[in-house]
Formats: structure tokens, sequence, C-alpha cells
């Protein structure tokens, strides 16, 4: 009886002690604190998590372009729209999160090339949702039209003082089509604190934002000034590139005129 007490005790496990204590077990490690959590999750810079970073006001839960669900199932999924309704930008969507999943996001806008200024983010080169429209659509017009007309200038045997002229003027129009298309158009700050009494809570981003300054949906950002969404030049509209898209349509109006006198051969009865 002894002998078979003693080998169900050498079978057994007995836990391990502590060398350096007297007869105590070793303690579990702590849990690390929410400050050493934090240093283990902080970004390394700005500029990997410029889309998600909360410097802009932009929609809450936006996921980096390389993360964006492209199963057309889940379009609808947190913007709140019924399941049925198909998401009317989609469609663009879908082909930024397959075509662009470098760029950085702001929103739904697509950041091509972005600085850091006073250890603020600054957005150089910025294209809106609707950037397909852009390049499929209104450059190839732009081009196509100017390349006819030039092409009629060459056939009609065009002097140089009309050439000229309208090389300069479709530059223009070319030009003001690229810093509408894109600049930044404005979008705000997020800003915790209203620095002025005028303004508002904006519950869609968590900000504060001043009269003038409207959440557009589509773009997923606050535009300060803004005015609407041009498909045409695929972004939004506001206070950052209303001069340009103003020069823009002026100069469409312009060369519709000159392009018509061009190609016809009009100028020819002066």
């Amino acid at each position: 009886m002894d002998a078979y007490s003693d080998t169900l005790k050498s079978r057994q496990v007995q836990p391990a002690i502590d060398p350096g204590t007297t007869g105590t077990y070793p303690q579990p490690p702590s849990p690390p604190s929410d400050e050493e959590n934090q240093k283990e999750t902080a970004p390394l810079s700005l500029e990997p998590t410029l889309s998600t970073h909360p410097f802009f006001a932009t929609s809450p839960g936006l996921q980096d372009w390389r993360s964006e669900p492209v199963d057309p199932r889940l379009c609808c999924q947190g913007c709140g729209c019924d399941d049925d309704e198909p998401d009317p930008d989609f469609g663009c969507t879908l082909l930024t999160a397959l075509l662009c999943k470098r760029a950085g996001r702001v929103g739904n806008m697509i950041v091509i090339k972005s600085s850091i200024q006073n250890d603020e983010p600054k957005l150089l080169c910025v294209y809106g949702p609707f950037w397909p429209v852009l390049f499929c659509l209104t450059w190839p017009l732009i081009l196509g039209v100017s390349g006819y007309t030039f092409y009629r200038l060459l056939h009609l045997e065009a002097p140089f003082y009309i050439i000229l002229p309208w090389c300069a003027l479709t530059g223009v129009l070319c030009r003001f089509l690229h810093r509408v298309s894109s600049r930044d158009p404005g979008i705000l700050p997020r800003y915790r604190e209203a620095p002025e009494e005028s303004w508002r809570w904006n519950s869609q981003t968590d900000t504060y934002r001043p009269p003038g300054a409207i959440f557009d949906k589509e773009c997923g950002v606050i535009v300060e000034d803004f005015d609407h969404v041009c498909p045409w030049t695929g972004t939004a509209i506001g206070g950052g590139n209303m001069p340009d898209f103003q020069g823009f349509v002026s100069m469409v109006c312009v060369m519709i005129i000159v392009d018509g006198i061009c190609s016809s051969g009009a100028w020819q009865f002066w």
C-alpha cells in the first residue's frame, strides 16, 4: 500500500518554484498599461495612415483603398441606405479600390501627393471620387475636339497668327481643368472645440464646422465654402478650387466659339 501511494505521488506534476523565492510560486506578468499599448500601436509616420488620420474631418470607419471591399453586395455596408438599393457611387469606388491601392485616402478622395508642413498634412494633389468621368470622358472630349480643330487648321493652311493664339487658349483651358480637378477643394481639418460661436457641430464627422462648410456624402469630407460636386471635373467645388473652376467654365465657353471658327475656316473671311 505504501509503495502504491509513493508511485502516485511520483506521477503528480509539481509546480515549478522560482529559485529566487522561498516556497512561493512565480507571479504572472502584469498586462501592459494603456500608455504602453498606445506606444506599440502608434503609427510610425503620418503618410502611411493619411487615409484614417484624425486631422481631417472625414466620415468615420473608412478604410484605406487596399482594404476597401470590391464585392457589389458589400457596397451599402455602413452607408445607412437600404440594402436593396444600389449605391450610385459604388462604380467609381470599385474602380478606385481596384486601381488606386497605393494611393492615400481622405474620405473618398484619392491622395496622390502630400507633404507635412508645420506638423500638419497638406494635400498637394488630390482627386475626387468621380475621377473615372474626368479621365474617361472630360479629358478625351477636350483633347479630341482640340485635336480635330488643330487638324483642320493645318488642313486649311491657317497662318501662324491664328494657330498660336488657338494653342495658347487651349493650353489655358487644359491648365484650368488640371488645377480644378487635382487641387484640394478645401477639406476641413477636424476641430474638437469650436473656435468661434458661429461654428456648429457636425455629427457625421464628429467635428465643428464653420458657416458655409458642408459635409458631402459623395466625397466623404467636409469642404469649406462648398458649392457642389462636379462629375465633369471629378471632384467637389469649394473654396480651394472655386477660382479655377470659374476659369475652366469660362474657357469652355470661349473655346466652343473659337474651335467652331477655326475648324470651319470662318477666319478666312476676316
